[in-house]
């Protein structure tokens, strides 16, 4: 699934939607998961952004896969989500360690 730089519309089941930015897809106990940013009009989750720290929560959703169709599905399992956050922190402090060389 190729969601880099992509803006995507998630829509609940009572039939409410919220555009979110893709910020970077993890691995963990092999399943995939999307990390995503909800926008507002201005473009970003949250009204205290200052250069690069931003005080918004992100998504995280399970990439299910149905023969050659990917889905989002919402992670209900807090473990779950927490080990796939962790992994979200883990990937960024990589690539920050990666930027400074």
């Amino acid at each position: 699934m190729e969601y880099e730089n992509e803006i995507i519309e998630l829509t609940g089941e009572n039939g409410d939607s919220i555009k979110c930015e893709y910020l970077d897809t993890v691995l963990v106990d092999d399943s995939e998961y999307v990390v995503l940013l909800p926008l507002d009009e201005d473009g970003c989750g949250c009204d205290s952004c200052e250069d690069d720290e931003c005080g918004a929560e992100v998504i995280i959703m399970k990439i299910e896969k149905n023969g050659d169709d990917e889905y989002l599905v919402p992670v209900e399992d807090d473990d779950e989500l927490e080990r796939a956050f962790e992994a979200f922190q883990e990937q960024i402090e990589e690539d920050d360690e990666d930027d400074e060389i």
